[in-house]
């Protein structure tokens, strides 16, 4: 679980720098592109273009943004899970130490609930990377 922290952190840290550097990419663009719409002297398809470029920049900004957020998240819910795996642990030993407990299942099946989580959050990071990377071959084409 530590390992699937670690990873989601350091996702979001580089997300996070994509996201800064693509704001400050966009709002350079964002002055050039007004003045081509705006312009008398530019033709329809100069128009055009730059009114497709600024919704395409507009629109990578806003899944970055929304990737982020849904790796905040991810990162929060794996935080809880972790933190719930300690505190399970914690009273099982606690439990066990007393003599009240002799290995309840109830304990185990809550474990065993934690490591489904774990794979469950695992699997959808590895599923959002695949996404992350289909999402740059499929719009390689466009640069």
């Amino acid at each position: 679980m530590d390992e699937v922290l670690e990873m989601l952190d350091k996702t979001a840290k580089r997300i996070q720098k994509v996201v800064d550097e693509s704001k400050e990419a966009s709002s350079k663009q964002t002055a050039p592109y007004e003045q081509i719409l705006q312009s008398p002297e530019a033709t329809q398809e100069q128009k055009v273009k730059a009114f497709i470029r600024k919704a395409l920049d507009r629109e990578r900004l806003e899944r970055l943004s929304s990737q982020l957020s849904l790796l905040y998240t991810l990162q929060i819910f794996a935080f809880k899970v972790k933190v719930l795996e300690v505190s399970v642990d914690n009273i099982n030993e606690q439990l066990v130490k007393s003599g009240i407990l002799q290995k309840s299942g109830e304990l185990e099946d809550i474990k065993n609930n934690i490591d489904a989580l774990k794979i469950l959050l695992e699997a959808h990071y590895e599923s959002m990377k695949e996404l992350r990377e289909n999402q740059t071959e499929n719009l390689a084409y466009i640069h």
